[in-house]
């Protein structure tokens, strides 16, 4: 599938929010775009340390990429201890799940929003898990019905790099009247994304990937995405 106006150089995955073993094809992929000696920054700030330690974040992330041989891997946990400036010493960028409103309040609070923006517009690879995947969308309120914004983010728009579409993981087809709600009234169209899939994006090129089938809704129409 074609989408019109993006980048050249964009390089996206937007996971649909499952585990180890639901990504594993993302993960490959995501891994020979970095390769063995390149550098990736792993951001697990969407989760809160109280419930998760960024210790086990970190372990995790290893666990994940080491089948891959992949090269250095970062991670930032306090985005108010870095510059915008460090993102280029990075291949790739990893955004892990969470609680996508407090996500993107951080970034937007720290200028790292539109860092990461312009990051992805110049060829660094971006991973969005879950919250990662939403904030990568044009509308943050695809989450609205999982995610408390205890917050009180005002934001609704996200980075908008897929197309101009939305983002709506953790996929079920019991959300379809959910999704044609949210159509309704935002009149975005939705990347409907399981746990077991993704979807990429090199340049106008979108395609999905995984062990389960990917779904554009429009309008009134929904459409399987190969």
């Amino acid at each position: 599938m074609r989408v019109q106006g993006q980048p050249d150089k964009l390089r996206l995955i937007l996971a649909g929010g499952g585990n180890e073993k639901d990504s594993q094809l993302l993960d490959a992929y995501f891994a020979h775009w970095i390769g063995d000696s390149g550098k990736m920054l792993y951001l697990p700030i969407a989760l809160r340390e109280a419930d998760v330690s960024y210790n086990t974040c970190y372990t995790w992330i290893r666990s994940v990429f080491a089948p891959f041989d992949t090269g250095h891997i970062s991670m930032w946990s306090d985005l108010n201890q870095h510059n915008i400036s460090e993102l280029g010493a990075f291949d790739a960028t990893y955004i892990g799940g969470g609680n996508t409103f407090s996500l993107f309040s951080e970034l937007l609070e720290s200028g790292f929003a539109e860092a990461l923006r312009e990051y992805a517009t110049q060829g660094g690879a971006i991973y969005g898990g879950s919250a990662g995947a939403v904030i990568l969308g044009r509308d943050l309120l695809t989450v609205e019905h999982m995610d408390a914004n205890d917050v009180g983010l005002s934001q609704r728009t996200g980075l908008d790099l897929a197309g101009g579409h939305a983002v709506w993981v953790h996929y079920t087809p019991q959300d379809d009247c959910l999704i044609d709600q949210y159509i309704h009234q935002s009149h975005f169209p939705i990347l409907a994304i399981p746990e077991q899939a993704g979807v990429l994006l090199e340049g106008n090129e979108l395609m999905s990937i995984g062990r389960a089938p990917v779904y554009r809704f429009a309008g009134n129409t929904k459409e399987q995405i190969l």
